[in-house]
């Protein structure tokens, strides 16, 4: 089935937050009837009614709000991830009943057990990361009021999810940092305890996709590698905004000796490639998440992970723009930024070697600043200024977008 609303997610995967609401997928708007398995069944969840509304407007070529982030981006820059998942050839469309309800026995899961991490990112929040909790107690209280420190579906997500496991092709594990997650752990010891080990690979057929921070590589000193070789296909997507003093600038938590460390291990197993590369095998590739902070070092990131032989080519980082929240975000600084910011990602596109893919991908983040402010400059600011105090940094040590002259166009 192909149209300009339809993805298969919605027929084929369950995605839940930390906190519990089931959304189409990980980028997609909540329900207006909010779907949450704190108060449902995964069974009930999956044929709400909020579901199978999505399911009849994606067969009928129409476009549902709660999928509005894919098919506005499609209509400022011509890609969205909707497209990228509908290239995915493990999953096939299921058999669709006339209330448009689906059997849930699941070919993808992306079930973010709790928001457990180790990292505070700054473009993150404290529903994705425990490690916010604190420092969200300080500067912004009334986000956390009431709400655990550890958020978590339940106590026994993990256990429900293996009643929908038969038809599981493939698996994505987010968080929060999913290698610190016992949940995590339990489930893909139950993967390789019950998976039927392959005759012809010896390993298990199912493909497991990650997005890490990298930061551990055991889980109470169990060896994470060592199960993963037993799989057909697992895929590391590393989540790294920089190395050295920008790294560490914009992921709090993140510490350079530990990720080169971790990351050489990686690289006696796996072999960098690109996320849509669907071969079995254990591959890796790095995901750059552009904000107002590490822009500036987009290309110094490529140079380094080429210099030290980490990628062959640039196809193995996608680059990526934070929209969310609006101080992080490239299209609220000053125009005078913008122009300075565009002329050097486009000298730097001329001046170093990078693959079509890649050049797709800085272009959309070009189209991406020259959107409109849909944030006040005053937020990005004074944002980034808290947190400056709160951690003693300062962003202008960076070198980058130039804070201190946004300051004065606000005065």
């Amino acid at each position: 089935m192909s149209n300009d609303s339809f993805c298969i997610l919605p027929f084929i995967h369950l995605y839940s937050e930390p906190k519990g609401e089931v959304k189409p997928c990980c980028i997609a708007s909540g329900f207006d009837t909010p779907i949450n398995l704190k108060t449902m069944s995964i069974e009930e969840a999956f044929n709400s009614d909020g579901m199978k509304e999505l399911r009849k407007d994606m067969v009928d070529g129409k476009r549902n709000k709660v999928c509005d982030v894919c098919y506005k981006q499609e209509d400022t820059t011509d890609y969205s991830p909707r497209l990228d998942f509908n290239k995915n050839t493990l999953w096939k469309l299921p058999e669709i009943n006339e209330d448009y309800s689906v059997e849930p026995q699941f070919q993808h899961i992306d079930v973010r057990f709790s928001n457990l991490c180790n990292f505070k990112c700054r473009m993150c929040n404290h529903e994705f990361s425990s490690h916010w909790y604190d420092d969200y107690m300080k500067i912004k209280p009334l986000e956390v009021d009431g709400k655990e420190k550890v958020m978590k579906i339940s106590d026994t997500i993990s256990d429900e999810l293996t009643n929908h496991l038969n038809n599981l092709k493939s698996i994505y594990f987010a968080g929060g940092e999913p290698l610190i997650m016992p949940e995590h752990y339990k489930i893909l010891t139950h993967l390789y305890e019950n998976r039927i080990v392959d005759e012809t690979s010896k390993r298990r057929k199912i493909s497991i996709h990650y997005n890490t921070n990298l930061s551990v590589l055991k889980f109470e000193e169990k060896s994470l590698v060592n199960m993963w070789e037993g799989f057909e296909r697992v895929f590391l997507s590393i989540s790294c905004d920089g190395i050295g003093k920008v790294g560490e600038y914009q992921r709090t938590g993140f510490t350079h000796d530990k990720f080169i460390e971790n990351l050489k291990t990686v690289g006696k197993y796996f072999t960098p490639s690109t996320s849509y590369d669907f071969r079995n095998g254990m591959y890796y590739n790095f995901q750059y998440t552009t904000t107002i902070w590490n822009v500036y070092h987009i290309f110094d990131f490529i140079k380094f992970m080429h210099e030290n032989k980490y990628i062959t080519t640039t196809d193995s980082i996608d680059f990526y723009y934070s929209w969310q929240p609006n101080y992080s975000s490239l299209n609220n600084i000053t125009q005078s930024e913008k122009d300075r910011l565009i002329q050097f990602l486009t000298d730097g596109m001329n001046e170093i070697e990078l693959t079509d893919k890649t050049k797709a991908e800085l272009h959309r983040i070009i189209d991406f600043i020259k959107l409109p402010p849909n944030g006040e400059l005053s937020e990005v600011l004074d944002y980034t200024s808290t947190l400056d105090k709160l951690y003693h940094t300062n962003v202008m040590d960076l070198g980058g977008v130039d804070f201190n002259s946004m300051k004065l166009e606000v005065k």
